[in-house]
C-alpha cells in the first residue's frame, strides 16, 4: 500500500511538473528589431517547440535589464537566469580575453577557429563561476568609423575614438598602442560624437548599424583592429533541474543559433561594406598595405610589452601556436 501511494504521488508530481513549463529569463543589449534580436527570438521559439512547451525563453532586449555587468548582478539576485552577452562572457570566462587582443586575428575564420578550440576551457570557467555556457560565436571584426579619413598610424593616433566603457581589453590596449579613446556606455556613443567629444568609433559594422553610428560617421576604414565574440549562458541553478532531454535540446538549438549568428554577421558585413554604408553617404577609405602592416606590427609589439595584462602567457603562446598551424594549413591549401 505504501509503495502504491508513493508511486501515485510520484506520477502526480510528474504530471504537475509537466503542466508547469519552466521559463528562463535572459537579458541582452541587442536592440529590439535588430538582426541579432530576430535570431534570438527564433532560437527561443525553437526551444519552446522542441521541448514541447516544457521550457520557454523570456528575452529582455535593448538593455532593459541594464548594461551587461548590471545584468550579472541581477542574475545573482535571482531576477534573471542568464544572458546573451559579450563583455559579461569575458568576466565569467577570463580566457576569452585572449580573443580581444588587437591584431591577433587576420580574418573571421581565424577568430572562429580559435574560439572553437577554446570551448572546453571556457565551459570549465563558466562552470566554476556557477554558469552553464550554452555556446559562443564570433560576431565580427571591429573597424574604424570616423569623421575624417584616416590613412596611417599617425592619423589614427591623432583621432579621438569612442570605445565601449565595459570593454576592459581595449581600455588597456588603446593607450599602449598610442590611441586616444573615450569610454562611455553604448547609449552615450552617439551623443559623444554629436558633441564632438570623439571623432570616431571602434565598432563592428553590425553594431554601427544597430546603434545608428553609421548614420553619423562619414568615413569607414576597413581595417580589422580586433574581433568581438558573444555567448549565451544560464545559471547552473536554473539549468541543472531541467529534464535531460530538454537540456540536450537547448544545447542543440544553441549550436544552431551559433551557426546562424556567424552566417548573419558575415552576410551583413558583406552587404554593409559592399554598398549599404555607401548608400547612407559613408565613404570607404582605402587601407594601404603600409597602414595595415604598420598596425599589425605595432600591435604585435604592444602585445609583447603588455604580456600578462592581456591574458596568461601560457594561453597566448598556445593560441599563437594554433594560429600558426591554421595559417600554415590554409596557405598550403590555396
Amino acid at each position: 500500500m505504501r509503495l502504491a501511494s508513493a508511486l501515485l504521488a510520484l506520477i502526480l508530481t510528474t504530471m504537475i511538473a509537466r503542466a508547469e513549463p519552466v521559463t528562463l529569463r535572459l537579458a541582452t543589449i541587442a536592440p529590439q528589431g535588430s538582426g541579432w534580436a530576430r535570431e534570438f527570438a527564433a532560437w527561443a521559439r525553437d526551444i519552446e517547440a522542441g521541448t514541447h512547451g516544457a521550457v520557454r525563453m523570456k528575452i529582455y532586449y535593448s538593455a532593459i535589464g541594464g548594461d551587461e555587468f548590471t545584468v550579472l548582478e541581477r542574475i545573482k539576485r535571482d531576477q534573471l537566469d542568464g544572458a546573451i552577452g559579450s563583455e559579461s562572457c569575458t568576466r565569467l570566462a577570463p580566457s576569452l580575453k585572449v580573443t580581444r587582443i588587437f591584431g591577433l586575428f587576420q580574418n573571421r575564420e581565424e577568430s572562429f577557429f580559435v574560439l572553437t578550440r577554446l570551448a572546453p576551457v571556457l565551459d570549465k570557467e563558466f562552470l566554476r563561476a556557477g554558469y552553464i555556457n550554452l555556446g559562443e560565436a564570433t560576431l565580427g571584426p571591429e573597424m574604424l568609423f570616423t569623421r575624417q579619413p584616416i590613412r596611417d598610424m599617425d592619423e589614427l593616433r591623432k583621432t579621438l575614438l569612442w570605445i565601449w566603457d565595459l570593454d576592459a581589453a581595449l581600455r588597456v590596449q588603446s593607450p599602449a598602442l598610442g590611441l586616444h579613446v573615450v569610454a562611455t556606455p553604448l547609449e552615450g556613443g552617439a551623443r559623444a560624437y554629436d558633441d564632438k567629444s570623439v571623432d570616431g568609433f571602434i565598432a563592428m559594422p553590425t553594431a554601427a548599424l544597430a546603434f545608428q553610428w553609421s548614420a553619423q560617421a562619414r568615413y569607414l576604414e576597413n581595417l580589422d583592429l580586433s574581433y568581438r565574440n558573444g555567448c549565451v549562458f544560464v545559471t547552473s541553478r536554473a539549468f541543472d533541474p531541467l529534464p535531460i532531454d530538454a537540456q540536450r535540446y537547448i544545447r542543440a538549438a544553441t549550436a544552431k543559433l551559433r551557426q546562424r549568428l556567424d552566417d548573419l554577421s558575415s552576410r551583413q558585413d558583406d552587404a554593409l561594406l559592399g554598398g549599404l554604408f555607401a548608400r547612407q553617404g559613408m565613404k570607404t577609405v582605402p587601407v594601404s598595405e603600409r597602414f595595415r602592416l604598420d598596425f599589425f606590427s605595432q600591435a604585435r609589439e604592444m602585445r609583447g610589452r603588455l604580456g600578462a595584462q592581456l591574458t596568461t602567457p601560457k594561453l597566448l603562446e598556445e593560441v599563437l601556436s594554433w594560429l600558426a598551424d591554421y595559417r600554415g594549413e590554409h596557405q598550403l591549401s590555396k
